[in-house]
């Protein structure tokens, strides 16, 4: 391939049965190290409408990494990679910034099945699973001595204050009832858990 590819404005008909696009849509690229020396990859906006009777999956980006078969490598390999610059040091930014940033129109639907922000699941496509899963979910710091991040969670972020039955600021938990595993700084932590608060 070039080193640019770009995939142009595509969408769905209403029936799921098409897909019109714009630009160019390829369905297996293979990119080498010829290709990622200079240049970009794109793709560019797109809206998936499905009908109302599909029902079957749709997802309106779908992408895999496959690594290595054989040999060693130490490469980083990424289903998805985004990043967020906030430019010179001389810019003002004052809006939202995030890396991703995900929103999920819930709607006047009365009959929705389980609906979260964010799902991660670990699978084993084929085979038996071989090796452990590091964690579900990993947070870094590559400036942990100058102006670090210092919360884990913003939890009613930006005046989008979460109903008071998530976010308690009062009371005392009564009833111990579990723990959850998590790394430190590379090392183990319990955090307890509690069934009752008062």
């Amino acid at each position: 391939m070039s080193n640019s590819k770009s995939i142009g404005v595509a969408y769905a008909d209403p029936s799921f049965e098409s897909i019109v696009c714009t630009g160019k849509i390829s369905a297996d690229v293979t990119i080498d190290a010829a290709d990622l020396s200079s240049g970009a990859f794109n793709l560019t906006d797109f809206t998936v409408r499905p009908s109302t009777t599909f029902a079957n999956t749709v997802a309106a980006v779908v992408g895999a990494t496959n690594s290595r078969t054989a040999g060693v490598a130490g490469g980083n390999i990424y289903g998805c990679y985004a990043q967020t610059s906030l430019g010179t040091a001389t810019s003002t930014i004052t809006g939202l910034n995030a890396a991703v940033y995900g929103v999920v129109d819930v709607g006047p639907s009365a009959n929705a099945g389980a609906t979260y922000g964010a799902v991660f699941d670990f699978a084993q496509f084929t085979g038996t699973r071989a090796v452990v899963p590091k964690a579900f979910i990993g947070f870094g710091e590559e400036s942990s001595a100058t102006n670090p991040c210092l919360n884990l969670f913003d939890i009613g972020r930006l005046g989008k204050n979460v109903a008071a039955g998530l976010a308690v600021t009062s009371g005392t938990p009564t009833t111990s009832a579990g723990q959850i595993r998590v790394l430190v700084n590379g090392a183990i932590r319990y955090i307890q858990l509690f069934s009752t608060s008062a």
